[in-house]
């Protein structure tokens, strides 16, 4: 058994508690949808309630997005002496003369206002903070872990273990990597920069160097990569050919074909 932590991110609260069983797809947190938001154009440009009002470049029904200007405060000679620019995306619902306030419905999908339980088991800690989930259907490292969370099926490139020469490995890294997470005993630059390029979906790796660190900083790749020890690459095993995740939060493997 493993115990997989999930971090709530900020806003949202549990939804479960110590002791329930839990199966995947559950939702063990939500967040409150976000309110509408308003911005005082009066006080953001300093101008009259007059003025305010001719200042507005959007009106009641009109979309906005980050960088739209709302309001443009001009001189004399239409001189541009300020303006207002959304931070959000939404629709402008009303715009208030008394107050000077124009208000935004703002944009969200319901996916974003819920975390979903990845996999089965039992929690064992539930707070604001952390929930743990005790279960048979992850392995966590205490390696490094970089990118962005991907899956895909579980691909042990073996040939990278019979002889670990970074040559070796990059020319065996071939299409049958494609679309998978590739199991394989040390990550390169090289395997890396090929990987990315023939559309691997995530590495899982024994020896990760500190120069291929920053290498993937430098050149922002996405693409997880997991560095794990010996013992946990012998687990993995089991789960060849089946479909996992590599989620990078958490520095966990997780099997998605139950």
């Amino acid at each position: 058994m493993t115990a997989l932590p999930i971090l709530l991110p900020e806003g949202f609260s549990p939804l479960i508690s110590v002791g329930d069983t839990l199966k995947p797809g559950k939702v063990i947190a939500q967040r409150l949808a976000p309110q509408d938001q308003s911005v005082n154009i009066m006080e953001g440009l300093r101008l009259s309630r007059s003025q305010a009002r001719k200042a507005l470049t959007k009106s009641p029904g009109d979309r906005i997005n980050p960088g739209d200007r709302v309001a443009v405060k001009k001189g004399l000679f239409g001189k541009i002496k300020g303006s207002i620019t959304s931070s959000i995306s939404g629709v402008i619902l009303r715009y208030e003369r008394d107050t000077g306030n124009l208000v935004v419905r703002t944009d969200y999908e319901a996916a974003s206002l819920e975390l979903i339980s990845p996999v089965a088991g039992t929690v064992t800690l539930c707070n604001n903070k952390e929930i743990v989930i005790q279960t048979e259907h992850a392995l966590v490292s205490e390696g490094v872990a970089l990118g962005t969370s991907g899956e895909g099926q579980l691909f042990i490139l073996e040939e990278s273990f019979e002889d670990t020469s970074a040559d070796n490995t990059l020319y065996y890294l071939d299409r049958r990597a494609v679309g998978k997470i590739v199991l394989l005993h040390t990550v390169t630059r090289e395997v890396l920069t090929k990987g990315n390029s023939i559309g691997v979906a995530g590495f899982i790796g024994i020896v990760i160097g500190p120069e291929e660190i920053v290498f993937m900083g430098q050149k922002k790749f996405q693409l997880p990569v997991l560095e794990i020890n010996e013992d946990l690459a012998e687990e993995l095993d089991a789960w060849r050919d089946k479909k996992v995740m590599i989620d990078v939060t958490s520095k966990s493997i997780i099997l998605r074909d139950i």
